[in-house]
């Protein structure tokens, strides 16, 4: 997925973000979307439906720049398919029960759960127009993975892990990177969110 510059330059960021404290942050390969500071933070296990209108029982992870979004989801389940504020959020998903490594496009043969990913950029207009939302499909092939230590799927749990992920530029489809670190809350709310 990286070129030998992009290498030293990720290894550069990883050996910065290392020494800090940080436990939640999005590093972006694509300028257009940054996604810092990190406000929510959020996993759920969550009814997914996939490419094929099927759904699959996920574990989601979303880092997003907006605040209160667990909060939010209660009203608002479609908050991730219609924006109501504007927003930049880093969505990443695996099948549940596993903890480990896992490689964006690797399905799980018991229940057809895919590994993934996606940006999302939300736009709501001030002005009464209507909301706009970009979604930045995850690319398959390139070596992306997604590294979980922990999920805790009840309220009062978390996630703890980190991505390496990649999204397809909209102006050429050239693979774009994100990298990341988590620790989230478990959000109850996001258990009824409509997602992708």
């Amino acid at each position: 997925m990286r070129t030998p510059a992009r290498q030293c330059l990720a290894v550069a960021l990883f050996a910065l973000f290392a020494c800090s404290g940080d436990d939640n942050y999005v590093l972006s390969g694509y300028g257009p979307v940054i996604i810092s500071p990190i406000r929510s933070s959020l996993a759920a296990q969550v009814n997914f439906t996939d490419r094929n209108n099927v759904k699959h029982l996920q574990w989601v992870i979303v880092m997003t720049d907006a605040g209160d979004v667990c909060t939010k989801l209660a009203t608002h389940p479609d908050y991730f398919q219609t924006a109501i504020e504007v927003f930049n959020a880093a969505i990443v998903w695996v099948p549940p029960g596993n903890l480990g490594s896992f490689t964006v496009g690797q399905v799980d043969p018991t229940t057809g759960s895919i590994v993934g990913n996606e940006i999302l950029v939300g736009q709501a207009l001030a002005d009464g127009g209507s909301s706009q939302l970009t979604r930045l499909p995850g690319v398959v092939g390139v070596g992306g993975n997604i590294r979980l230590s922990q999920f805790d799927a009840a309220p009062g749990g978390q996630a703890v892990g980190s991505f390496d992920v990649a999204i397809a530029d909209p102006n050429n489809g050239v693979p774009r990177e994100f990298v990341g670190k988590f620790r989230t809350g478990y959000c109850k709310a996001m258990e009824s969110a409509i997602l992708p």
